[in-house]
């Protein structure tokens, strides 16, 4: 009798536990998976051997791909799978290949991280040193010989630690890429900084949330909520000054808009600054406005953990940077 009484008072403890437990889950960090597009192809999936490692990624191929079509990487963020980036961009780049003609690229980091230019990161594709860069080169490669597709108009969405890749690649590499876009991703601080920097102007986009709970928008420490601390970044706005600069704009000289307003009229926004000239590299900061450490679009509501989920069509914002720029220099 003693025994069914003392059971009886740990569960009356237990069971509000458990409740309090799955309902602070199911608020933080459930998130109802995005409706399937249809598609006039499947994804497929491959692998290649570089620097004696085998590394995998996926790929799409519209049914009516154009001759000579652009290439988009889209890359995840750490601690990130494939399957996780397509989700938390509700499928849209796919959508995107099919209505614009692209072949979209999916890779896989090396234990799941991206091997960027922040000095005190010491996840396994830096401490290892993952030649990343060298891996999109050969992407570049493997699909201009296999599919036609134009190397000098390859371009690059990166998310969070895929977004500092991005930023490694446009300070390292600049005529690797036709363009960049860095979503979630500032640039380092000087005294986190551990690339060597070319100087060559590169089209760069950034897209920011100032309620980024990781990547700050006015920048300071990056931390994965406290924990695994991969240094400073500049602020949102001089990260996209610093290649600005490097373009040869003068101070000043961004046109600023408004190009979203939240319908639901709760206050959220983005606002874009724009360094956009003849003969320039161009370079765009979407500010978005009340949003998190996120991809802003209208298909899937990411988990609350990482903060809001603002409507604005994101990557339709970075597929139309893209289709301005000018090919890339003749390697």
């Amino acid at each position: 009798m003693n025994t069914i009484r003392t059971l009886k008072k740990v569960l009356i403890v237990l069971l509000p536990i458990a409740a309090l437990l799955a309902g602070l889950y199911g608020y933080f960090l459930h998130a109802p998976a995005p409706q399937q597009p249809q598609l006039s192809a499947s994804l497929q999936h491959a692998s290649i051997e570089l620097g004696g490692l085998r590394r995998e990624y996926a790929f799409y191929l519209p049914a009516k791909l154009p001759p000579h079509a652009p290439l988009v990487f889209v890359l995840h963020g750490s601690l990130q799978t494939i399957d996780d980036v397509r989700t938390f961009s509700a499928y849209a780049f796919e959508r995107l290949a099919d209505t614009q003609g692209f072949i979209l690229i999916y890779p896989q980091g090396y234990q799941k991280n991206w091997n960027d230019c922040r000095r005190l990161a010491d996840y396994p594709a830096r401490a290892q040193n993952i030649d990343d860069k060298g891996l999109i080169a050969a992407l570049i490669q493997r699909f201009a010989e296999q599919q036609g597709a134009d190397p000098r108009r390859a371009f690059l969405a990166g998310y969070s630690n895929g977004g500092q890749l991005g930023l490694r690649i446009a300070l390292e590499q600049p005529t690797l890429l036709a363009g960049i876009a860095a979503v979630s991703a500032n640039l380092p601080s000087d005294d986190n900084l551990a690339c060597h920097v070319v100087g060559q102007a590169v089209p760069v986009l950034f897209m920011n949330g100032t309620r980024d709970p990781i990547n700050p928008y006015g920048g300071g420490e990056v931390t994965l909520f406290g924990f695994a601390n991969r240094g400073a970044v500049r602020s949102a706005q001089a990260s996209a000054e610093y290649f600005a600069t490097q373009a040869g704009y003068p101070r000043d000289a961004a046109h600023r808009s408004t190009p979203w307003t939240d319908p639901l009229d709760l206050g959220n926004s983005v606002n874009l600054a724009q360094w956009h000239a003849t003969e320039r590299a161009e370079v765009a900061l979407f500010t978005v406005i009340g949003g998190g450490h996120l991809l802003p679009q209208g298909g899937f509501r990411a988990p609350r953990l990482l903060g809001p989920t603002l409507g604005f069509d994101g990557p339709q914002a970075i597929w139309d940077f893209f289709a301005r720029q000018r090919s890339a220099p003749a390697p």
